[in-house]
């Protein structure tokens, strides 16, 4: 019986591991990133793996592998795009989020 409980144990923490490749759920990511600076952003997700400078006031930086579907089985997504664009205080902040 120990055998067992062991092994299932094992069992779920592989799967679970096999989760982490591909970070983190979309809707966790959002609530993170949402409304955030880009300094609070690089503190809470990381620096991101490219940014799109070529429209100042909205920059966009793109993760690689940072989000998952929960809704699609956990499909990872190979790109989540950040969205920034100035608040009322003219300071950048993501304003939306793109899966794909």
């Amino acid at each position: 019986m120990k055998a067992i409980l062991v092994a299932a144990a094992c069992g779920m923490v592989l799967a679970l591991t096999g989760c982490s490749d591909g970070g983190q759920p979309r809707g966790l990511f959002t609530g993170y990133v949402t409304d955030k600076t880009e300094e609070e952003v690089v503190a809470k997700v990381g620096k991101p793996d490219s940014i799109n400078n070529s429209k100042p006031n909205t920059p966009r930086w793109i993760y690689k592998r940072k989000t998952f579907d929960p809704e699609n089985m956990n499909q990872v997504d190979n790109e989540t795009i950040l969205i920034f664009q100035k608040d009322a205080a003219d300071r950048l902040k993501v304003s939306q989020v793109i899966f794909g």
